[in-house]
């Protein structure tokens, strides 16, 4: 990405301590594999994102977010509902493209 194109950061947002603490996990290095799904598509709305819905379907587990006008693309975790590690850190660079800050 280059400087020009870099996204201005979202304002900052007061988190509870619960999105705070997943937060937190989501910056760990290396990335954690204990992260609730539920607990990150929490702290994307509390950030001001939402789930996006288009006239089609996403394939699968798929599921859009829009976020600063950046969309991440997840796959929800099934059947349990904890990120793998490697989902943790496509979140987390899914908030950083976003110009979130907590």
């Amino acid at each position: 990405m280059a400087l020009n194109d870099a996204v201005a950061p979202l304002p900052p947002v007061k988190l509870n301590s619960a999105r705070q603490r997943t937060w937190q996990a989501l910056f760990v290095t290396p990335p954690r594999a204990d992260i609730a799904w539920d607990d990150v598509t929490a702290l994307i709305r509390a950030l001001g994102g939402r789930e996006i819905h288009h006239h089609q379907k996403t394939t699968g587990s798929r599921v859009r977010f829009l976020l600063g006008g950046v969309k991440g693309f997840f796959h929800r975790p099934h059947p349990e509902n904890v990120l793998g590690k490697g989902c943790a850190a496509d979140v987390r660079d899914f908030l950083v493209r976003a110009g979130a800050t907590a």
